[in-house]
C-alpha cells in the first residue's frame, strides 16, 4: 500500500511500513530491509548475465538470453531461453520473471514465471512470439525479461464445504464489462 510522509511527502511502497516520523531514520531502516540476493553465473563467466537494473530505482532487473547464436522464433511458438544465472532468493520472498515491454512489443513476449526461494537452478525464460506472421530472432545477450523480487505470504489452505458470499460471486472472465 502506498504511504507518504506528512513531513517530507516522500512516497514509499512497502508492506507494513508506516509513514516516517523522523524522515531519514525510518526511511534508512526501510531501505536496509531489502534482501541481498546471491547470484551465480551458469554456463558463462561473463558478468553481463547477472540480473541488472538499468536505473537504480527500477523494480525489475533485466535478464539476458545466454545463447550462442540467434534463435528464430516463429509465430505462436514457445522456446525456453537460459539466462546464464541462478539466484538464491531468501525465504519469505519469490522471484517473478516478467516480460520487458520493449521486447514484447516486437514479438518476443516472456511468459511470467515464478522462482521459488528453494530453487537453485539456472533461471529460464519461456518466450512466445504472439505475432500472426513472420518470425523474430532472439539475439545472444539480448535483454528479454526482468526479475522482480517480492515478499510473499505463505498461507495455509483449509478445505471447506462452502465459501462466504462475495460481491462478484462466481462471475469470472469478462464479467465486469469491457469499459
Amino acid at each position: 500500500m502506498e504511504k507518504s510522509c506528512d513531513n517530507c511527502k516522500y512516497i514509499r511502497l512497502g508492506l507494513n511500513q508506516n509513514p516516517c516520523g523522523d524522515c531519514n531514520e525510518d526511511f534508512d531502516k526501510w531501505e536496509s530491509e531489502a534482501p541481498k540476493i546471491k547470484a551465480k553465473l551458469i554456463g558463462t563467466t561473463d558478468p553481463i548475465f547477472l540480473p541488472q537494473r538499468k536505473y537504480s530505482n527500477d523494480g525489475g532487473a533485466d535478464l539476458r538470453a545466454r545463447i550462442d547464436k540467434p534463435i528464430r522464433l516463429y509465430p505462436q511458438t514457445v522456446v525456453k531461453i537460459p539466462t546464464g544465472c541462478a539466484v538464491e532468493i531468501p525465504s519469505g520472498y519469490v522471484g517473478l520473471i516478467q516480460p520487458r515491454s520493449g521486447a514484447s512489443s516486437v514479438g518476443k513476449l516472456v511468459i511470467t514465471g515464478t522462482i521459488d526461494s528453494s530453487y537453485r537452478g539456472e533461471m529460464l525464460m519461456s518466450v512466445i512470439n504472439p505475432l500472426d506472421n513472420g518470425y523474430v530472432e532472439i539475439e545472444p545477450g539480448e535483454r528479454l525479461g526482468q526479475l522482480v523480487i517480492v515478499p510473499v505470504l505463505l498461507p495455509e489452505f483449509v478445505q471447506v464445504d462452502e465459501l462466504s458470499e462475495g460481491e462478484r460471486g462466481t462471475k469470472g472472465f469478462g464479467s465486469s464489462g469491457k469499459f
